[in-house]
């Protein structure tokens, strides 16, 4: 809960300080270079895979498809239609796409986690159960490790992250509800780095928290305000291959770079400014090209940027 100071202090940020990502002050760029924007006629798409080969993989699940596109944002093909049946998907939100090509998708409203090949072939399926007590599933997204062929699940509903191998056995979870370390107020995208970290959007708490590969919380990154290096309603973390954590900001229309640690680095800019997204959620970094996917939900597109430095 946002204590009463912290209200006090964004009244006074807002009426003296309009909140704006054009506020200059000496923030440090990230230097960016846009590339190309995808509009594939979707319906706020909320996230984004890249498969071993380069295609980008869309989660449409207001029309409850996965769109694919070639690297230079053709087109190829698309599969899924609304349902519970096999290869059927009520409203998905999350994807990702292990390294041997195997297409995880968080079947949010099925409350189950669905896996295809990268011709959109299914392959299988299992439940995300719960426990006495707890609210039907709510899986938003899912994370393929290298590590333990671990599939990582955000319980939205529940506050947990969910770990099973990737043929759908339950492993073990962590996390409950509050403002702890190690808690969360509805879990969202998650990410790794090379180290098999864990690095999960903890919306409502206004943080990104980092987790060994076991559930052991190691750091929080960022903090709720408006200001740089705060965060209002992040959404989407993407880590690139120097490590560093890419959070994008649904409010604020912006993406802050932090290090592993949760040390502020500086704002995605494009020409010395900060770039403006339109309700940046999901992203993946594409670290092969230095190039960073953002599912900007509201525009219904993906941006593809490079990232200079």
């Amino acid at each position: 809960m946002i204590k009463n100071k912290s209200i006090f202090a964004y009244l006074i940020i807002s009426l003296f300080f309009p909140i704006s990502p054009d506020l200059a002050h000496s923030v440090e760029c990230i230097r960016s270079k846009f590339l190309f924007d995808i509009r594939p006629g979707a319906d706020q798409p909320s996230d984004a895979a890249i498969a071993p080969n380069g295609d980008i993989y869309l989660v449409d699940g207001v029309n409850n498809r996965i769109m694919i596109f070639d690297s230079n944002g053709r087109q190829k093909f698309v599969f899924g239609t609304e349902g519970a049946a096999e290869g059927e998907f009520r409203h998905p939100l999350g994807i990702d796409i292990s390294d041997d090509g195997n297409v995880f998708i968080a079947d949010t409203g099925n409350h189950r986690v669905q896996v295809f090949d990268l011709k959109g072939n299914f392959l299988h399926l299992f439940a995300v159960k719960t426990e006495p007590g707890e609210k039907p599933a709510d899986p938003v997204d899912v994370l393929a490790s290298k590590l333990k062929n671990y599939l990582y699940v955000s319980d939205n509903d529940n506050h947990k992250i969910k770990v099973f191998n990737q043929r759908g056995n339950f492993e073990f979870q962590w996390g409950k509800f509050g403002e702890g370390a190690g808690e969360f107020r509805y879990p969202g995208i998650l990410a790794s780095n090379e180290f098999n970290q864990v690095f999960v959007v903890d919306v409502l708490n206004t943080r990104v928290q980092s987790f060994d590969p076991f559930g052991k919380h190691l750091d929080d990154i960022g903090s709720w305000g408006v200001l740089p290096g705060n965060l209002f309603r992040p959404k989407g973390v993407a880590i690139d291959k120097n490590n560093r954590v890419f959070v994008s900001d649904s409010y604020m229309g912006l993406i802050q770079v932090f290090t592993d640690l949760g040390r502020f680095l500086g704002v995605v800019c494009e020409s010395n400014v900060k770039r403006k997204f339109t309700t940046p959620v999901g992203m993946v970094m594409d670290d092969k090209r230095n190039r960073l996917y953002v599912v900007e939900m509201r525009a219904n597109k993906i941006s593809i940027i490079e990232i200079l430095n």
